[in-house]
Parts: C-alpha cells; sequence; structure tokens
C-alpha cells in the first residue's frame, strides 16, 4: 500500500513539471510556424513632429498615434494604405500593418510633418528617439494662417 502512495506522489510531481515545459515548448512551435505574438507601438503627434519619427515593428503589429498637441493633425500613408482623417487634441487613430515594407507618412494639414513604419526589416522594436524630430519646433503661426 505504501508503494501505492509513492508512485501516486511521483506521477503528481512528474505532471507538475512536465506539463508547463510541454506547454512551453507547444507554444514556442506556435510561434514558430507563424503564429506570433502581436505587439502594440505607441506614437505621439506633437506640435510639429511625430515621436518617435521612425518604428520598426513586425507584419501583425498595430501602431497607434495619439494628438498630444494643441492643433488638429492627421496621420496619411504617402501609398495612401491607410489615413486617419483630421484627430483633434487628445484623439487617437491605430492602424495594424500586415505586409512587410517601408511605409512612410505625413500629416496632411502640415505636411512638413512626417514619419515612417519599417515592417519586418527590423527587431520588431521602435526606433530609439532622437534628440532630433521629424520637423523643428516652429515659431508659433501668424494669425489668419489657417493652422
Amino acid at each position: 500500500m505504501r508503494r501505492l502512495y509513492y508512485l501516486v506522489a511521483l506521477s503528481i510531481l512528474a505532471l507538475v513539471v512536465f506539463v508547463p515545459v510541454a506547454g512551453a515548448w507547444q507554444n514556442q512551435q506556435h510561434g514558430a510556424m507563424g503564429n506570433s505574438i502581436t505587439n502594440a507601438w505607441s506614437v505621439s503627434i506633437e506640435d510639429f513632429y511625430f515621436e518617435p519619427s521612425e518604428a520598426a515593428i513586425q507584419p501583425g503589429d498595430t501602431v497607434t498615434w495619439t494628438n498630444e498637441g494643441n492643433h488638429p493633425h492627421t496621420v496619411t500613408a504617402n501609398d495612401g494604405s491607410f489615413d486617419s482623417g483630421t484627430l483633434q487634441p487628445g484623439e487617437s487613430y491605430s492602424h495594424t500593418f500586415q505586409d512587410p515594407g517601408m511605409v512612410p507618412y505625413y500629416c496632411s494639414i502640415h505636411p512638413l510633418m512626417t514619419g515612417s513604419v519599417s515592417v519586418g526589416q527590423g527587431g520588431g522594436e521602435t526606433a530609439p528617439s532622437t534628440s532630433q524630430p521629424s520637423m523643428p519646433a516652429a515659431s508659433p503661426m501668424p494669425m489668419g494662417s489657417g493652422y
């Protein structure tokens, strides 16, 4: 009878040790077959630049742009693949990138504001911020300029 208790205890211990390892191995196999985890990335829209102005992501990742500035802005792909429409201060826009490649974008209200997303060409991380914004902060616009 004592042997039966040892056998049951050993069986439970084996399950506790080996089942999580098998699950982790299975998850690795799914990732290797293309069912990888997607990530969400954030870009701040400032007056008058994107921060960071360049992002390196993987296919299936989503980028969310949030207008942190005091003026309306857009996020518009040069190739027309996405367009946020006008984002008022505090509003956000998200886009999920599926196809590999470089996707440059700009603000259609302030065309000198530019940025880019590199899909599947980097390590899946946003590029480190630099001290240089995509467009230097401009002096206040004169009255009646439409900005």
